[in-house]
């Protein structure tokens, strides 16, 4: 009995795209299966899904259908206005498929440019997906995998003290990874969702990234006991093999369940410097997103002690200055008052929030702006214009202008044990990077938008 064939959804209809005959060619030339390249789109306001599946006509004579790839959006325009997008997953086709093996007699009618762009109608994509399947027998699982590949959802979504927990530790893995110069998508997109209402970390949902069981590095075994004692723990290294990697400690929690919030410890061994974000979940309000704070937050108590911190560490004799060492700041106080993770996201982005060091913060909250009509304290898109996005935040702390040095260690600890007893988890992120003595390689481009 010949294998029943798959049904694509009827409610789905992607692309079929070709180019002007320059970029046909240069494209044409570079077609392989990992490929990946990205086009931009002259509208911007186009409605586009998280994902969409894209037909591609390199041949014009007759036209030919010569791959099939997974098409996602790119953030930002780079202040062109217009729509960039990534295409990837690339399916090819070794022999193109011209239009009259597919049975289509208004062919020419369905495909568009990036200037010109249609969305096929449900049917007719439907049509020529299974005519390209019987045609191309060779690539009908990989046509199948793609089509559910579109499906899977690769994020965390919901609203439960489980998602936001690992949600955060999510943001926070991924903000290590893009201080270093990691490869977050890769690392991101690896998620198994699948598996998030038993897990007790992010790192318990990464397949693909062994978890490390063994002993602690000798100089991190210091570090991590210093600021956290004897509390077991998950880790997992991240790495480029070469110059560059981060390893992540997650103190294991008996249930994430019973966490009220994380707080991200990351270490540079470059800059020899400590940085503390703690999470904070702001709600959706009349005023778009923001975060309360009642006389009886915890937020107060918090400020408390970090500015007890800071009296300490200012009585402390300066550490001998180093090439590392200069700061345009060095208050290791960071609060990120996050959105809920949007549902439209990309699977590797980034929660969008609100970032402030503990000093602005404070400075901010004695403002009249800060207080509503009936008399509460809120930070918010509302009231707060000046605050560090993900980029800024990224590139600060990348290049060692933010954070407390060394000297900190054993004050460090004081908050966060106070953290603990109030129920918030920590996530411990040390960063290694080679120190150069010179300015080879500051004309690199590190300056891209973050989500």
């Amino acid at each position: 009995m010949p294998k029943k064939k798959k049904r694509i959804k009827s409610q789905y209809s992607g692309f079929v795209l070709t180019f002007e005959p320059e970029r046909t060619q240069w494209l044409a030339e570079r077609l392989f299966p990992e490929a990946e390249f990205s086009e931009s789109f002259s509208a911007i306001d186009w409605k586009f899904e998280r994902r969409e599946l894209v037909l591609l006509v390199l041949d014009q004579d007759p036209l030919s259908i010569s791959s099939m790839a997974l098409m996602e959006r790119m953030h930002g325009s780079g202040g062109s206005g217009k729509l960039k997008m990534r295409m990837s997953k690339m399916i090819v086709f070794d022999d193109p498929i011209p239009e009259h093996e597919l049975g289509y007699k208004q062919f020419d009618s369905a495909v568009s440019t990036p200037e010109s762009l249609r969305r096929i109608d449900s049917k007719t994509w439907e049509t020529i997906i299974e005519r390209i399947r019987d045609l191309r027998p060779n690539n009908a699982e990989s046509i199948d995998q793609l089509i559910l590949f579109r499906e899977t959802e690769l994020r965390l979504l919901g609203q439960s003290d489980r998602v936001d927990r690992l949600n955060e530790q999510r943001d926070g893995l991924g903000l290590a990874l893009e201080i270093a110069q990691l490869d977050r998508s890769t690392v991101l997109k690896g998620i198994k969702i699948e598996k998030a209402e038993e897990a007790n970390s992010i790192l318990e949902l990464l397949d693909t990234i062994p978890i490390q069981e063994r002993s602690l590095l000798e100089h991190d075994a210091r570090l991590f006991r210093s600021l956290l004692g004897g509390q077991p723990y998950h880790s997992a290294i991240f790495s480029n093999n070469a110059n560059r990697s981060v390893r992540i400690y997650i103190v294991d929690q008996t249930d994430i369940e019973t966490v009220l919030g994380v707080d991200l410890i990351i270490y540079s061994t470059c800059y020899e410097n400590f940085l503390l974000l703690q999470y904070k979940r702001m709600i959706r309000g009349k005023n778009s997103w923001a975060y309360q704070i009642n006389p009886s937050s915890n937020l107060n108590n918090q400020l408390a002690s970090m500015a007890s911190f800071r009296s300490a560490v200012a009585s402390q004799p300066p550490s001998p200055p180093t090439l590392w060492s200069y700061r345009l700041n060095d208050n290791p106080f960071y609060f990120k008052f996050c959105e809920q993770f949007r549902s439209e996201a990309r699977d590797d982005s980034l929660i969008p929030g609100i970032t402030m060091c503990e000093t602005h913060l404070r400075e901010f909250l004695i403002l009249p702006e800060s207080h509503g009509p009936k008399g509460g304290l809120s930070v918010g898109y509302h009231n707060c214009p000046r605050y560090l996005n993900n980029t800024e935040f990224i590139q600060l702390a990348r290049v060692g202008w933010i954070g407390s040095g060394m000297q900190a260690v054993s004050l460090l600890q004081k908050v966060l044990k106070a953290n603990q007893k109030g129920g918030r988890s920590a996530m411990f992120a040390i960063i290694d990077k080679e120190r150069s003595q010179s300015a080879t390689g500051r004309g690199r481009k590190f300056d891209k938008r973050i989500a």
